[in-house]
């Protein structure tokens, strides 16, 4: 078996400065289906005590995971601010899974470890153990079934193919936790039927889907809701207390958000980093980049973090351009309603 970046590089894919190997980036074609190498991390927490434990320290609600779902989630700051997200999946009664941005996998464990020392259950990172996939586009339903016998008919459900996880975010797009030792077998299978490309197109989908992610550039920047949390079902309000619940649960209950994650368009020359100020035209700093993707030559999306009454008026970061407003799949409640 190959070091992975090494088994890339020869399907093709193509060193970075910072050491990893990342496929071309082309124009992203919704008639594609492709297949994506994705830059993600694994968090386990494994012991008699694991769902009591993150049950305590997290927005959603660790007891729906034994339905065989999966569930959006946040672990907070005492201030309410976010210090991951992750997509959590329980295999067994005494294991869960977090699967978080690969730069946020030893701030994950520490954060979590600060408070998990009296529980039955401890803390592993499992990234080397697994090779996380993305599988996206028209065929993607049919290809997974090829490749692992299931068919999941619910999103956010998952399966398992002897040790690989396979979860349904929608019909046309799926997440793989595959084996080390099964990688590359897998990645030869898929890559017949799949294009492969870089996280670049994965991001541009979860920018389409209203997905918002923390990187270390915005660990501790945003709240939950500030980047549509809960309206993605990341928060539970009625699952008990957590690390950072009462500002959570006071921003729902008594606040006016005024502040909330929306897509938009540019155009430039230099990809927007995630953190980077938006300004309104008069120069004043009123939102953030959460999130932000090529679509495709010299245009992009991105999601951002923003002041609900200047969100027609902002400027993309070093460049004087302003942003276009674009649609996402679920409504932003106005000032008068409630998230």
């Amino acid at each position: 078996m190959l070091d992975w970046n090494a088994f890339l590089a020869a399907k093709g894919a193509k060193a970075t400065a910072d050491g990893k190997v990342v496929f071309p980036i082309t124009d992203f074609s919704p008639e594609q289906t492709y297949l994506i190498p994705l830059a993600q991390g694994l968090i386990e927490i494994k012991g008699p005590d694991s769902a009591k434990f993150l049950q305590g320290q997290v927005t959603c609600d660790v007891r729906e995971l034994s339905t065989k779902t999966t569930r959006l989630g946040a672990q907070c700051n005492p201030k309410g601010r976010m210090l991951l997200c992750f997509r959590a999946l329980q295999t067994d009664a005494e294991r869960i899974l977090l699967r978080v941005g690969a730069g946020l996998v030893d701030k994950g464990l520490a954060s979590l470890g600060k408070y998990i020392v009296f529980s039955k259950a401890k803390l592993a990172d499992q990234s080397e153990a697994y090779r996380c996939l993305g599988v996206a586009g028209p065929n993607a339903t049919q290809i997974i079934e090829q490749a692992f016998g299931w068919n999941i008919p619910n999103n956010e459900d998952w399966e398992a193919a002897g040790e690989n996880l396979i979860i349904r975010l929608d019909e046309n797009r799926y997440e793989c936790w595959v084996i080390a030792t099964e990688a590359e077998r897998l990645w030869n299978l898929i890559s017949e039927k799949a294009i492969p490309a870089n996280q670049n197109h994965w991001n541009l989908l979860n920018i389409r889907a209203g997905l918002g992610d923390i990187t270390p550039e915005t660990y501790e920047a945003f709240t939950p809701q500030t980047i549509n949390f809960q309206l993605v079902n990341g928060i539970n309000f009625r699952k008990g207390c957590y690390t950072g619940q009462e500002i959570v649960a006071r921003l729902h209950y008594r606040g006016t958000l005024k502040r909330h994650m929306y897509r938009f368009g540019f155009e430039s020359n230099q990809l927007p980093v995630a953190g980077s100020e938006l300004l309104n035209t008069e120069g004043k700093a009123i939102g953030d980049v959460v999130l932000a993707a090529w679509a495709s030559t010299g245009k992009g999306e991105l999601l951002a973090s923003v002041v609900d009454d200047e969100r027609d008026s902002l400027l993309v970061p070093n460049n004087p351009q302003k942003l276009s407003l674009l649609s996402l799949p679920y409504a932003i409640p106005t000032s008068n309603e409630a998230d």
